[in-house]
């Protein structure tokens, strides 16, 4: 009986590691995907909950602050994937920090992506002006 358990546990356990990979796999290539874009800044933002689902919002802006590509993958298993938000697309970052068609979660989650690309965006400038 204890071996029978033992065995389901330890099955289980295998299976939630193997799909936990899948995931990871998925969300570096969608990273890489996104990296690949000619120009701009790229910025992630999570919301988590701990108990129920939460958010990841991946988003991509150009020079001019403005949203080239986004996508949200939310839920609470290792199936969830990245999904388009294309009503984001050609928004500036401060307008989409606005947009009243996101869920909550996804809000807090698009809010640490913007806050990722205005970092960035900052460094950039201090950079340009201590080398010039």
């Amino acid at each position: 009986m204890w071996g029978t358990f033992i065995l389901v546990f330890a099955a289980i356990w295998a299976l939630q590691y193997v799909l936990t990979q899948i995931q990871v796999k998925h969300y570096r290539a969608s990273i890489k995907e996104f990296a690949k874009l000619d120009s701009g800044y790229l910025g992630t933002g999570f919301y988590r909950k701990k108990l129920g689902t939460g958010a990841l919002v991946m988003l991509v802006c150009d020079e001019q602050s403005q949203v080239v590509e986004a996508k949200v993958m939310k839920g609470i298993t290792v199936f969830a994937r990245f999904k388009s938000i294309d009503r984001l697309k050609g928004m500036k970052l401060e307008e989409s920090k606005h947009a009243d068609f996101l869920l909550m979660k996804e809000k807090n989650a698009l809010e640490g992506a913007i806050n990722m690309i205005e970092k960035e965006m900052n460094k950039r400038k201090e950079n340009e002006a201590w080398i010039s």
